[in-house]
This record gives C-alpha cells, structure tokens and sequence, in this order.
C-alpha cells in the first residue's frame, strides 16, 4: 500500500517538473521512508490514546527516535514487521513497570552497549561520513544517560530495545 502511494506521488511529481526532479525510483524510494515512518508514528500515536497512555508513548517514542537517529542500529528485512514490532513495543513501554534499581541497570547496561556498537549499521543507509561517528556515539550516551536522571521504567524499555538492536548479528561481528 505504501509503495504504491509512494510511485503514484512520485509519478505525478516527475510528471509537474520533469528536468528539476529525481528519477521516479529516487522519488520513490524517498517517498516510502518518509509515508512508512509517518504510519508507523501515527499508528503508535492511535494505539497510545486506545491504550490510555499517550504522554508516556510520546516520551518514549521521543526517546527512541532520537537514539536511532544518532545510534543507528540493525534493521529488519520487511517494513511490515518493522511497523509491527515498532508500535507494538513502543506502545508496550508505558505498561512495563520496573523497580528503581531494575531500571539503573537496564540504563547502565544499554548505556554500557551503547558505548561498545553505537553507532551502528549507518553505511548503506546514510550519507553520514565516519568522522562524525565518534561525536555520534557521545550523543547516544548522553540521550540514554538521561534515564539516570528521570529513572523511567518507560525509558528503560526503550534503552533495553535500542541497545538490542545494535548488538552484533553475527559472531564477532560489530560494523
């Protein structure tokens, strides 16, 4: 559904300006990321108002992007599950509750992982050159080192899920 959405945009945009835009399959590809990401938001967003819950699943939503976006991490091979598993455990976050030591050691040891893989799985996703990976690794520590400070059991699932999916799929494997 997506896609098609994402090559008939793309479509009538080359159509309107033919010299000044990308080829449709650039276009498309774009298109897909950015309608796929946004129906997955909007999705948690609906299943956080069913679930009574929407400020914790905003924060923690929050919280996520941003430790993806500076962290990166592995991706799955279908988008459908991508969505499924994102606003499942997304929207699940809320609902675990951990005590106040539990969640220091869930944030000691994401944070700790972090430190060890972050960033991860960047090369053939972004254009973002590995000079700037160190600064990105200091990023991602410092955004999940903020769970020292509001000690969040919502937080504290979203640290545990951002630190699974930087770890290495394969044996002694860590790029």
């Amino acid at each position: 559904m997506i896609s098609a959405i994402s090559l008939r945009i793309a479509t009538y945009l080359k159509n309107v300006d033919q010299e000044n835009t990308p080829s449709i399959e650039v276009m498309k590809y774009s298109l897909y990321i950015i309608l796929h990401t946004l129906f997955t938001v909007c999705a948690i967003t609906i299943v956080s108002f069913i679930l009574g819950k929407p400020f914790e699943t905003f924060i923690g939503l929050i919280f996520f992007i941003a430790l993806r976006l500076f962290g990166g991490g592995y991706h799955l091979h279908s988008s459908v599950w991508c969505t499924v598993l994102s606003v499942g455990l997304v929207s699940a976050s809320p609902f675990l509750v951990l005590s106040d030591s539990a969640s220091i050691v869930v944030t000691i040891a994401s944070v700790l992982i972090f430190l060890w893989q972050a960033p991860k799985n960047f090369k053939g996703y972004a254009r973002i050159p590995e000079k700037y990976y160190p600064v990105m690794k200091v990023i991602t520590v410092i955004i999940g080192s903020a769970n020292f400070i509001w000690n969040s059991s919502t937080l504290s699932a979203i640290l545990l899920l951002q630190s699974i999916l930087l770890l290495p799929k394969e044996k002694g494997g860590t790029s």
